[in-house]
């Protein structure tokens, strides 16, 4: 297999439950979304062409969703790490939609385990950082799936693009 991580990107940010933005404040919902567009832009000027999104609720499916805006104009594509299958079933009605709808429209899915195990989020996060070299991420400082891929992407050497520090 080729190696593009040169020219691959992961996202990492907090599920909608951890998310400062509240789902329902639409006001700042489209500023983070605007805020998504315009990071992909800056990398796929940067030559970025392969976005990861690791598909949980939040910031994970409107990162996808912003490479999807993007696809319109720019020769992006993106990539789905999916942790295990059926990942999407306890996700509240409006993110199973989100994600159904990346996943459909997604260049390439990449489904990690056939059933759910502990650490299974982990292996993914590992997987994306490994086949990327640039991070898009929302991250203010709380443990968890998020600062472990921070630290992930710092001892790997990523360029890290921080949202949650604008």
């Amino acid at each position: 297999m080729q190696n593009h991580r040169n020219i691959t990107c992961c996202f990492s940010g907090y599920r909608i439950e951890k998310m400062p933005v509240r789902a329902d404040d639409l006001y700042a919902v489209q500023s983070l979304e605007t805020e998504l567009d315009h990071a992909v832009s800056l990398a796929a000027a940067r030559g970025y062409m392969r976005f990861f999104s690791g598909m949980s609720t939040g910031f994970d499916l409107w990162a996808a969703e912003a490479v999807l805006r993007a696809r319109d104009q720019l020769p992006v594509q993106l990539l789905c790490a999916v942790p295990f299958d059926r990942q999407a079933d306890r996700y509240p009605i409006e993110w199973k939609r989100r994600f159904n709808h990346c996943l459909l429209a997604a260049d390439r899915v990449y489904a990690l385990s056939r059933q759910y195990y502990v650490g299974c989020y982990a292996a993914r996060n590992r997987f994306m950082v490994d086949a990327s070299s640039l991070l898009i991420c929302y991250y203010d400082g709380r443990p968890g799936g998020t600062a472990q891929t921070v630290r992930m992407a710092e001892q790997d050497g990523l360029a890290i693009i921080n949202l949650a520090a604008r």
